[in-house]
């Protein structure tokens, strides 16, 4: 049991500074492929900050525990509206622009839906994680498109503050060969620290007796969106901090998709009845919430904040009396 708990934390250590560094590098990378900014900050950053969460989900599918994937990519989408965008509030108004997030944000909410109607039969096949791919790749290409076609917006400050805020400190991590050196370092922790978390986490959920699915829902859910609360501390010192509502959507839609398909596509997906009854309403709720918020001003206060912060409490403690239930 201990030595579990030890891989598990080790693992989240090194998935954070993992993450961290991947996704500094990823954009600097992309500078010197020229690509532009705006792509950058709408597009890669999204992709780059669900690394752990896509190692994480091919790792438990590859080992036959796609509930543990599953369980992480929902935990993401939930944790990433509830607690990072509560934290993000809380510290500082975030100012958003309802128009230019609508089309990602209508998004995110079908793929809630979509998800939500495939599992009524409590399974998630490999044809249906096929189909969810398809969609993934299918709106990034979009989005990759159709950010190529608009002039310079807010998420080429994104991808400007990230790149200074991370490489400022060491003049040589801007030389190609520092960037790489870094990329392939960060890639590397991401992939060893989840391969320690799949680990250590299915080891406490049978260590516990209970499902692998709730480990995925809380800790490692946690655990591999960090990325995504350090690219949105960054926005926020950078005076960007709206672009952290249009990463973490991109982030969830990448979850939903590309993350799902890729556990279901590998092994099929089996969940019990309570868990799906209770955490798929639970994320189309937190949507709903994050919609409301945006369509009732345009700022997240940060009395919303805290708010997200409550709801998010609320969801943990309901989820832990659910894993209760079917323990017993």
């Amino acid at each position: 049991m201990w030595l579990n708990l030890l891989c598990l934390f080790t693992g989240l250590a090194l998935i954070i500074k993992g993450g961290d560094l991947f996704v500094s590098s990823s954009v600097r990378i992309a500078e010197m492929l020229r690509m532009p900014r705006v792509v950058i900050g709408s597009t890669l950053v999204s992709l780059a900050t669900t690394t752990p969460e896509l190692v994480v989900s091919i790792l438990s599918g590859l080992k036959g525990e796609s509930g543990l994937a599953v369980g992480n990519a929902l935990g993401s989408c939930i944790c990433n509206i509830g607690l990072i965008l509560g934290i993000m509030a809380v510290a500082k108004n975030i100012e958003v622009n309802f128009r230019s997030l609508r089309t990602p944000m209508i998004f995110m909410i079908g793929c809630g839906f979509l998800l939500f109607i495939l599992s009524l039969d409590l399974t998630l096949d490999r044809s249906q994680g096929f189909l969810l791919l398809a969609l993934g790749f299918g709106y990034f290409g979009f989005d990759f498109w159709r950010n190529l076609k608009q002039p310079a917006n807010s998420a080429t400050l994104e991808a400007k503050a990230i790149e200074e805020e991370k490489v400022s400190a060491n003049s040589w991590l801007q030389s190609k060969a520092g960037t790489t050196l870094v990329f392939l370092f960060g890639a590397i922790l991401v992939t060893i620290g989840s391969k320690l978390l799949v680990d250590g986490a299915v080891g406490v959920a049978e260590a516990l007796a209970i499902p692998s699915l709730i480990i995925g829902l809380t800790v490692v859910a946690v655990g591999t969106s960090l990325p995504e609360l350090v690219t949105a501390i960054t926005s926020a010192r950078q005076n960007v901090s709206d672009l952290a509502v249009g990463n973490v959507m991109g982030a969830n839609i990448a979850n939903l998709t590309l993350i799902v398909g890729s556990a279901s596509g590998l092994h099929d997906v089996t969940l019990t009845r309570a868990n799906q009854s209770f955490n798929f309403p639970a994320l189309l709720v937190f949507f709903g919430l994050l919609y409301w918020l945006m369509r009732s001003g345009k700022t997240i206060t940060r009395r919303e904040g805290a708010m997200l912060l409550v709801a998010y409490s609320i969801y943990l403690s309901v989820l832990m009396l659910v894993a209760l239930s079917v323990r017993l």
